[in-house]
């Protein structure tokens, strides 16, 4: 493999920002104005992604977990570097529809690729990608600024993940595995709902029951979640499938805490936050015992 032919003819065409000076330089310079962040996320195939997934879905989802957490702190997508570990031997032609699943995401979403680097080893195809965004107000909307007493809203349907990826594995409906391979994260309006009215917010990448906990904990509460409330991709009364669509992961959906008796467009109201530590499930009034896993855990 030439790497440096590769770079010039599937990479270098995706760099439209003036601060990549076109990929002939070790740096790019940020033009970005304003509070900025910064995330990175990486995909590694046997764990992220399954090696029978087609190879441009994967370059869309890398795009659209990075998308994901610079929405749901309140911000919008920018910029990008894109790291990848090429496995030896695997086609130009995988190389070649992998990059064009990057590009129709990153032009779907206005990111800009500004570098990054590309190299061949024996493993599994690995990609980093590395977003930064302009924070909407003033900073961004963390996980930590939530208060007792404040509702969790999460916004669009829970489960689609587990169900998608269920049929990814299994060869069944092609509609529900999408669903899995490339996301429908979470728009940019909900970026601007984020900004005005959120106490605290994150994407539910790793399920909603864990990464409720883990916005809890970071605002130093406990937290109740309601699950009959929860609107999810498969509505069902048993308690163990419902469970199952909330600890599956790969939804990326935009959980935030708020003020109570709120209506907020496209945002659905699951639980509380609490004094009491830890996390309380109840079902149609009834405590239910929290599963032993509530997510994935990397």
């Amino acid at each position: 493999m030439d790497e440096t032919a590769w770079i010039r003819r599937y990479i270098a065409p995706l760099v439209t920002a003036t601060g990549a000076d076109e990929l002939r330089d070790d740096v790019a310079l940020l033009t970005a104005l304003g509070p900025t962040i910064v995330t990175m996320d990486t995909l590694v195939e046997g764990v992220h992604f399954l090696p029978t997934d087609p190879i441009s879905t994967v370059g869309q989802k890398l795009v659209r977990v990075n998308v994901s957490d610079i929405h749901a702190k309140a911000a919008e997508p920018l910029e990008a570097l894109l790291s990848i570990a090429w496995p030896k031997g695997r086609p130009e032609e995988a190389f070649s529809a992998l990059l064009s699943g990057i590009a129709r995401d990153l032009a779907e979403f206005s990111v800009s690729l500004i570098g990054g680097d590309l190299v061949q080893h024996s493993g599994p195809l690995t990609l980093t990608l590395t977003m930064t965004g302009r924070c909407i107000g003033k900073s961004p909307i963390r996980r930590s600024g939530g208060r007792i007493g404040d509702v969790l809203y999460v916004n669009g349907e829970i489960g689609w993940g587990h169900l998608g990826l269920e049929a990814a594995r299994t060869g069944g409906n092609e509609q529900i595995a999408e669903r899995y391979r490339v996301p429908r994260i979470s728009p940019s309006f909900s970026a601007q709902t984020v900004a005005d009215l959120a106490s605290a917010s994150m994407d539910v990448s790793d399920g909603l029951l864990i990464d409720a906990l883990r916005l809890a904990e970071a605002s130093k509460c406990g937290a109740r979640i309601d699950l009959d409330r929860v609107p999810l991709a498969r509505p069902d009364e048993d308690v163990a499938n419902i469970l199952a669509q909330c600890t599956g992961g790969d939804d990326y959906r935009v959980l935030i805490s708020a003020g109570p008796n709120l209506e907020i467009p496209g945002f659905t109201a699951i639980g509380t936050l609490t004094e009491s530590p830890g996390l309380v499930l109840r079902h149609r009034g009834r405590q239910i015992n929290a599963p032993s896993t509530l997510g994935f855990e990397h």
